[in-house]
């Protein structure tokens, strides 16, 4: 079993660490040729307000935002008429630094109990149509691919994502 990542619900303060870390890996993304994340798409305006409604959850160490992560209910944005009740990930992030230490499984494995723990028993992800080596991680970690679709206008990184779900035990 995986152990849970020590998560806590992100605080308006976080909204510029959040905004900050996915710049840094949009820039990584960018100069590794990963078409996914584009450097400023995503401001700390909108992070903020994603915060006051309870959808972000940081990790943090030493006051170090660690990784962190966006949990919704509805994703009628990536999910079109396929959109149902289901623990929605996104903006799954680890700081670049932080990588080989198994936080994504355990963010995972976080997002899997705080969707339970609301009684959803599905979850569901998305992953740039292009990206082999996060749709192989997302297949790993026991989701299955859906199906591609469109990225939602806002973003510019690619033309296509795939959709991931995963059932959880009730």
């Amino acid at each position: 079993m995986i152990e849970t990542a020590p998560m806590v619900p992100a605080r308006p303060a976080d909204a510029t660490d959040i905004a900050g870390l996915r710049d840094r890996l949009a820039q990584w993304m960018v100069e590794n040729g990963i078409a996914q994340w584009l450097p400023g798409e995503y401001p700390a305006e909108v992070v903020a307000e994603e915060i006051a409604r309870a959808e972000w959850f940081v990790w943090r160490e030493g006051g170090a935002l660690l990784a962190t992560v966006r949990l919704i209910w509805r994703d009628p944005e990536f999910w079109g008429a396929d959109d149902a009740e289901a623990g929605y990930i996104h903006g799954l992030m680890v700081a670049p630094e932080q990588r080989g230490r198994d936080l994504g499984s355990r963010i995972i494995q976080f997002c899997a109990e705080h969707t339970r723990a609301r009684g959803i028993t599905r979850q569901r992800l998305d992953a740039a149509a292009d990206n082999q080596v996060l749709r192989k991680y997302y297949n790993a970690q026991g989701f299955t691919e859906i199906r591609e679709a469109p990225l939602p206008p806002q973003f510019q990184g690619t033309a296509a994502v795939v959709l991931f779900e995963k059932q959880l035990p009730a």
